[in-house]
């Protein structure tokens, strides 16, 4: 007899988060074609536009990935003309990640494809519905991240 897991369970949170960051992934890569950018660089753009100025290493830190890969995503989005860095002044060693305009306007539409798939899976639960279930995804989060950082 085979093990019963979340696995096999059709309502098991596994299964619900699998489904839910597929379904984003493919709503986000059909919104964002013309924006050329994935959901992960999205989150990267996201650090600079609300901490103008942030630096790699606290951009690698809050999204829990390697320098090097920060530094191979940030490259990426170079070329593409959304980001540059600058000298900080105090620290000649730091480098200080900024927006470029195109980077701003294209992280506004991001922000635009992020709430309409938020409108669209949210529809039919009230504030309080919404607000209790994103309390609870956001406990889960948090002791999913502390797993990695023990």
């Amino acid at each position: 007899m085979r093990k019963n897991s979340v696995f096999n369970q059709e309502n098991s949170y596994l299964n619900s988060w699998y489904n839910i960051t597929k379904g984003f992934g493919e709503f986000f890569k059909e919104r964002s074609a013309a924006l050329e950018i994935n959901p992960a660089e999205a989150m990267f753009l996201s650090k600079i536009y609300y901490n103008d100025g942030i630096s790699q290493r606290e951009i690698a830190h809050s999204l829990i990935v390697s320098e090097a890969n920060i530094t191979k995503t940030f490259k990426k989005l170079e070329e593409k003309e959304l980001v540059y860095k600058t000298v900080d002044e105090e620290n000649n060693a730091r480098r200080n990640l900024h927006l470029t305009e195109k980077g701003e306007e294209t992280f506004e539409k991001c922000i635009e494809i992020f709430g309409e798939f938020d409108e669209i899976t949210f529809e039919g639960y009230d504030s309080e519905e919404k607000e209790r279930m994103e309390k609870q995804l956001k406990k889960i989060s948090d002791k999913s991240l502390n797993i990695i950082k023990k």
